[in-house]
């Protein structure tokens, strides 16, 4: 018996690749009068009746016949580690999902050539997104669950394993158990890829033939849907629609939808009573629905299309739809198509230039966004130029595998690539640029429901739940934007938002608490928290435990960098331009080890100034020393100022621990050559704009406990205040977690009152 394989690009002309295999191990089990019409008892011809095709009772030791139930398990819900299609996909808790990883790729093309059909497909798959994978050296992960499409995923790169002895976990990481890593070493440049495998509904999926039930072979493989070609085309705005009236009608995202929402102060409306049908107006508290739009600016020049002085009342007369830029005459064929007479665009509906305008509107943003009907999120669309209802790339599929079983039948299943990386909804996803703002951070947060114009397909997202277009019936995935309704008590949730919060770009530096206040207003009201300079005062102690974090590693650079002014205290995470981690105070927030060291906080916040915020903090402290080792970075071009010239190593040593630590300062630093003191630290953040040493320095500062774990400790180092030249005040320069427990408890430690900000 033979497997005749056709690989086609749908709608395509002319014939794709074949190539011949065998299906004895697969069809093994097929009984022997299944290949010729019988009758039942009664007689009765049972030619045209669906007889179930068995896959062979020899599971394939690669692939596991793609059968989640007989692959390893993924996933421990009993110790806090949940399986991928938990992470993924709203689905019960008990859903089974398995996780198949392949080291050796020749293993899978093997058992193709050997004669596994499901070996076979996913080999297909591979060579459909990605030829010449089989000459690299590759790791294939395959991803398995009931009724979902079958994932596989294709790195190159290999595995690498190392044992950590007991003793070295003990005096590293506090576990007194040896500790074994698996890392994944991959290569940079060549970037993986992620296929999915699903059966074809609607007559596209079931076997023919001399109707025999083949279907059975991929029993476990769940159907998908094609993604039409074109982006306005009638499914994909069906899909838009029919999201966001199930919303309104079953959910209460942004209230129970029997309400129309008040109008912000200034709408474009596109069914104006016009010549050209859109106008700027002030609708005076008319309620109606309406869409806001979610996008990148882009480069802003005299040519940028946005209101201000000279053209508000000629706004208000009237808009050219020809005048528009592409991406706001998409939005206004969108809002037209879904019946909606109003949209709101910060740059058309805010006045520009004038702070006055900006300074009133900007508080109302959250309040904007949280009550339209629709956000737009210009997913595809890197500024206002790029049109976003376009045709979609289809480079990448899908395409069709039909299976031709030799005297069986035909079984096609559906291939393309992932719109969306496997993993990565849980922290916002990736949709190009619109992923990387600060500002849309927030306004994915507030909205009620958002729909995301991505280059390879639509994803709508309500506070319930998200759908991606082409995915089957009731296939639906968690939604990022309830982090803001499951935040209660803890604040660990804040911490966790905060920290993508500040890996996203914005503009201007002074604008990091304007852009995430409405959040931080929505989550006062539902916890009675109240905001304090982009923490909470309820939890100002733990939020003292962030650490600079660069968006990408580059090296012989520091993480942070100092904001241009003073924007925030030294001690919050918004007085720094870069990435940050809570990595010291959730360690392990992702895994199974949460809750096996927390910290004990030791530190007391008192006389908090709202206007300067600065804050009186008690703790233990000791005097420390900072030597500053400064090397030539080998990795540096001249031509490419990408790496630094140089690489800065900082070491920190305390009383009663003989060891130097190294510690990771929030900004660069510098001696400040101050008082010869013995308590008046010596070392400050590096002003802005100032140039780094070239020369090793040592300097003073002071270490304050914030928080004790079973080993080790985290504190925070300060460094006198250049802005206080009476020296009483403090700033922060960074924080650690590699002091031991043991040095708390030596007589040199102090208690006292210390005033940073």
């Amino acid at each position: 018996m033979k497997l005749f394989r056709k690989l086609k690009k749908k709608k395509a002309e002319g014939e794709g690749l074949s190539e011949t295999n065998s299906l004895h191990q697969a069809l093994a089990s097929v009984p022997a009068d299944a290949v010729a019409p019988r009758q039942d008892e009664s007689g009765v011809n049972l030619a045209a009746t669906p007889i179930p095709v068995l896959p062979s009772s020899n599971v394939c030791a690669v692939c596991f016949h793609l059968d989640p139930g007989k692959a390893p398990r993924h996933g421990n819900p009993s110790k806090n580690d949940p399986s991928w299609v938990i992470q993924e996909y709203n689905v019960p808790p008990e859903t089974p999902a398995a996780k198949i990883e392949l080291a050796n790729s020749e293993d899978l093309i093997n058992a193709a050539k050997d004669g596994c059909m499901h070996c076979f497909i996913v080999r297909s798959a591979l060579n459909a997104l990605h030829p010449g994978w089989e000459t690299e050296k590759t790791i294939i992960s395959i991803f398995l669950a009931p009724n979902l499409p079958v994932v596989v995923r294709l790195e190159f790169g290999s595995f690498v394993t190392t044992t950590v002895s007991r003793e070295d976990a003990l005096r590293t990481y506090g576990f007194d158990v040896p500790v074994k890593f698996i890392a994944t070493l991959l290569d940079p440049s060549k970037p993986g890829t992620e296929a999915e495998i699903y059966r074809l509904r609607g007559g596209k999926g079931e076997s023919s033939g001399q109707g025999y039930e083949l279907s059975s072979l991929v029993g476990h493989m769940g159907f998908a849907e094609d993604i039409p070609r074109r982006v306005d085309d009638d499914e994909s705005l069906e899909f838009i629609r029919k999201n966001v009236e199930h919303c309104l009608g079953e959910h209460s995202c942004g209230g129970d939808g029997s309400t129309l929402p008040l109008l912000p102060d200034r709408v474009i409306w596109v069914e104006a009573n016009t010549p050209s049908r859109i106008q700027l107006v002030e609708p005076n508290g008319a309620r109606a629905r309406y869409i806001a739009l979610s996008y990148c600016w882009g480069p802003v020049s005299p040519e940028t299309y946005l209101t201000d002085a000279t053209n508000l009342d000629a706004r208000k007369e009237g808009i050219d739809y020809d005048d528009l830029p592409p991406l706001i005459q998409d939005v206004v064929r969108c809002a037209r198509a879904l019946g909606i007479a109003y949209i709101w665009i910060d740059r058309l509906c805010i006045i520009q230039g004038d702070g006055g305008d900006f300074t009133t509107q900007a508080p109302k943003m959250g309040g904007i966004y949280g009550d339209a009907t629709l956000a737009i999120a210009a997913a595809s669309a890197s500024s206002e130029n790029d049109h976003i209802m376009r045709e979609r790339d289809q480079k990448n599929g899908p395409f069709t595998l039909d299976m031709n079983l030799q005297g069986l039948g035909k079984l096609p299943l559906g291939i393309r690539r992932r719109t969306h990386r496997l993993g990565t909804e849980n922290h916002g996803g990736d949709y190009g640029r619109v992923s990387t703002r600060a500002w849309i951070w927030q306004e994915r947060l507030l909205s009620a429901r958002t729909v995301f114009f991505t280059p390879h397909a639509l994803k709508f997202e309500c506070h319930r739940h998200s759908i991606w277009e082409g995915f089957d019936r009731g296939v639906v995935g968690h939604s990022w934007a309830t982090q803001l309704d499951l935040i209660s008590n803890s604040n660990s949730s804040w911490l966790r938002l905060v920290e993508e919060f500040m890996q996203r770009d914005i503009t201007r530096p002074s604008d990091r608490l304007p852009a995430i206040e409405a959040v931080m207003r929505y989550i006062a009201t539902k916890t009675g928290w109240s905001p304090f300079w982009g923490v909470f005062e309820e939890h100002l102690v733990e939020s003292l435990g962030w650490v600079s974090q660069s968006k990408k590693t580059v090296a012989g650079k520091h993480a942070g960098v100092m904001n241009p002014g003073h924007y925030a205290p030294t001690w919050s995470w918004a007085s720094v331009d870069g990435g940050i981690s809570y990595s010291h105070v959730l360690p392990y927030h992702d895994g199974p080890l949460e809750h096996m060291d927390p910290p004990i906080y030791e530190l007391e916040c008192r006389n908090l100034d709202r206007a300067t915020g600065s804050v009186i903090i008690v703790g233990s402290y000791v005097i420390g020393g900072i030597r500053c080792v400064i090397e030539p970075n080998q990795d540096y071009d001249e031509t490419d100022d990408r790496a630094g010239k140089y690489r800065y190593k900082y070491q920190v040593r305390v009383s009663g621990q003989h060891a130097d630590f190294s510690f990771e300062p929030d900004v660069a630093l510098v001696p400040s050559g101050g008082s010869e003191q013995a308590y008046t630290p010596s070392v400050v953040r590096m002003p802005h704009g100032q140039t780094a040493p070239v020369e090793e320095w040592t300097g003073n500062c002071l270490v304050v406990l914030v928080a004790k774990h079973n080993v080790k400790s985290l504190a925070i180092l300060l460094g006198a205040s250049l802005r206080s030249p009476g020296g009483n005040l403090w700033e922060r320069l960074g924080t650690t977690g590699g002091i031991a427990v043991s040095v708390w408890s030596e007589e040199h430690v102090k208690k006292g009152p210390i005033r940073v900000g």
